[in-house]
């Protein structure tokens, strides 16, 4: 793992690594703010299990080599394909938005094309998909992008093995009643009863619905969550429900499967015969889809047995890193199918900002604070730093909107403070879990030992992506372990 990481993201030589490895170990410390010590320490490897992007690191606001850009300021994309884990309208305005963050500080506009070729062409993909970069399932590699150019350049993958989200877990659309295409409220309330997601409760045919208004008994919102049995996806059935047991090359299938196909999309038909019929759409996910594992995104089924014991919902029982799971048929023991629960997901909206930084030009950036860091971390009230702002005008030149008048420049994001080199006056400091942590605005120092330089600059949001980007007093409750903040509103 360690001498594949070094050799993908900083250049590693393939047959002499382990010759040079404390020399790149330190490079790669260097670049993450941590202790360089050119050792495999703990802080080195949390660093290296991050979800991050595929693309290698370089320095602050790089470019690619011979500095690529696109040469107009007219520049079109279009989507190929969309992920089944949300609907097409959330993909397109997720996109759209995440062009936007450049377009706001550059001259730059941006027009989708619906079909024929476009300068970045968008896509989901899993494993190998086409490019000569395989994805990696799930966590991991999220997404890459490829520099401006012809042919492949521009163009952005993302990994269809992840969950795509918001951020802050799964996004779910209904369908019918008399909600229609409006979206879930989690929670929410029915009898008396708070549920995080879709339930079949108060109903006998087994269908998941959600309220889409936080008081169901109040207001009687509701629609049902996506379902193969409610409506395909894409296809050639124009989103006619499955039709179940199917016939598929002889064979009888009583749900969707992902035979006869190499990219591990879950599909059925919609008529009794496909053979005969060819009638085919893709399952939608379900609430309860799985993420990973190897159940190609069935839904979880409860209860199911494993080990001999029953569970009625996800467990981490048999990990070590404290994952939850279910199997997707109802003894684990007996079939051994199984896959992970979802959780908050990726935000396809910062992702793709990001892998859009690279496709206009800009390569990774050791500023913690900067959208084109390679690390993933989900900042809830998303501001471009001015580190990038810089990185993508010294390409493409300031936007009519963001060009200054008279007098000095101001910044247009938050800039990154630096340790030692300018005057700090903290927002909070505070002993928690036994490490000193120092907060300044949405930054993070940490320091184990009192005498020793403090590790960082991070993100709060790394550890606390649900704060404010300001606080103003911070302590921890020794007695109950927890950790009080205080902001002002």
């Amino acid at each position: 793992m360690v001498t594949q990481y070094l050799l993908k993201y900083y250049g590693c030589p393939k047959d002499t690594c382990l010759m040079v490895l404390k020399d790149t170990l330190k490079k790669m410390q260097k670049f993450f703010h941590i202790p360089e010590t050119g050792e495999m320490d703990q802080k080195t490897i949390e660093t290296m299990k991050k979800p991050r992007c595929g693309n290698p690191d370089v320095s602050n606001y790089q470019f690619f080599p011979r500095k690529p850009k696109w040469e107009k300021n007219d520049i079109t994309y279009r989507i190929l394909g969309y992920t089944t884990d949300l609907d097409s309208e959330t993909v397109d305005d997720a996109f759209a938005r995440a062009f936007q963050v450049w377009s706001d500080v550059t001259p730059l506009k941006f027009t989708r094309l619906m079909d024929g070729d476009a300068d970045i062409m968008i896509n989901f993909g899993r494993w190998e998909h086409g490019d000569g970069y395989p994805f990696d399932g799930k966590d991991g590699l999220l997404a890459h992008a490829f520099a401006p150019g012809s042919g492949i350049g521009g163009d952005s993958h993302f990994d269809d093995d992840e969950l795509w989200t918001l951020g802050e877990g799964q996004v779910v659309k209904v369908k019918y009643g008399n909600a229609d295409g409006e979206f879930c409220k989690f929670p929410f309330l029915f009898n008396d009863k708070e549920y995080n997601s879709c339930t079949d409760s108060g109903r006998s045919d087994g269908f998941l619905w959600c309220s889409t208004t936080y008081n169901f008994d109040k207001d009687g919102k509701y629609g049902f969550c996506p379902h193969e049995l409610l409506f395909t996806l894409a296809g050639n059935a124009d989103g006619k429900p499955c039709k179940f047991p199917f016939k598929f090359q002889g064979k009888s299938y009583d749900s969707c499967t992902t035979e006869g196909r190499t990219d591990g999309y879950r599909w059925c038909a919609t008529t009794e015969d496909y053979d005969q019929d060819k009638s085919y759409g893709f399952c939608p996910e379900t609430a309860l889809s799985t993420v990973g594992g190897n159940a190609e995104g069935s839904p979880c089924v409860f209860p199911f047995t494993f080990l001999g014991n029953k569970y009625n919902s996800c467990t981490s029982s048999g990990r070590s890193d404290g994952k939850l799971w279910c199997a997707t048929s109802s003894s684990y023991d007996d079939d051994r199918k199984w896959g992970f629960c979802p959780d908050q997901g990726y935000s396809l909206f910062l992702v793709a900002a990001h892998e859009f930084g690279h496709a206009l030009g800009l390569e990774h950036s050791d500023d913690p604070g900067a959208l084109m860091a390679p690390i993933y971390t989900y900042v809830k009230n998303f501001r471009l730093s001015q580190d990038d702002v810089n990185g993508i005008q010294e390409l493409y030149g300031a936007g009519s909107r963001s060009k200054p008048g008279p007098g000095p420049s101001p910044t247009l994001g938050p800039v990154t403070p630096e340790l030692c080199k300018s005057d700090i006056v903290f927002d909070g400091i505070s002993q928690i879990r036994g490490e000193i942590f120092f907060f300044k605005d949405r930054f993070i120092w940490r320091s184990v030992n009192r005498r020793s330089r403090p590790s960082g600059p991070l993100l709060i949001a790394t550890f606390w992506p649900q704060l404010p980007d300001k606080i103003d007093a911070v302590y921890e409750d020794p007695q109950d372990e927890k950790t009080i903040f205080f902001a002002a509103r």
